[in-house]
């Protein structure tokens, strides 16, 4: 009978922090926040070209000759080098290998893209769609994720159409 007091407390114990976890934390130490822009984002204003506002950025966060800017092979087979139009082609209207279901970048419209769900820290929302149950880390990778405005540049991009300007 002496035993049956602690095994009670241990078990309350594990009761308590199971109702007191924060929300979306999946019991392995990380959580997922679906993120999405606040209600008074404006999708359309300040216009973003790809060619002076979003490429920059890929060239500072992902096109390293060791993840996305390989002229010899890249990762999932997404290039994000200085060629514009090869990196529009590997991105708008492509689906990857990770999640089948959903392309890179769908012009016109951020939230369905997998681009900004990586960039966003929220591609864990969609696990369940992902190959193998899990749909990795978000991008760029070791890095956490880039800051608000940086991402929302790429966003616009997005959502003004993901034109090659």
């Amino acid at each position: 009978m002496g035993s049956a007091l602690p095994v009670a407390s241990f078990a309350c114990v594990l009761f308590i922090a199971a109702l007191t976890a924060c929300p979306g934390e999946s019991g392995n130490g990380s959580s997922c926040d679906d993120y999405a822009p606040p209600a008074g984002f404006d999708a359309m204003t300040p216009a973003v070209s790809f060619s002076k506002d979003v490429l920059p950025i890929f060239g500072q966060s992902c096109a390293f000759s060791t993840c996305h800017g390989s002229t010899i092979g890249t990762a999932n087979g997404v290039f994000l080098g200085k060629d514009a139009p090869r990196v529009i082609a590997a991105l708008v209207g492509v689906k990857g290998d990770e999640l089948a279901t959903m392309p890179f970048v769908t012009a016109g419209n951020p939230r369905e893209s997998y681009l900004m769900r990586k960039m966003d820290g929220s591609q864990c929302a969609l696990d369940a769609r992902c190959t193998g149950g899990s749909c990795q880390e978000s991008m760029p990778k070791n890095e956490g994720v880039l800051d608000i405005s940086t991402r929302d540049t790429v966003r616009r991009w997005i959502a003004q159409g993901a034109k090659n300007d």
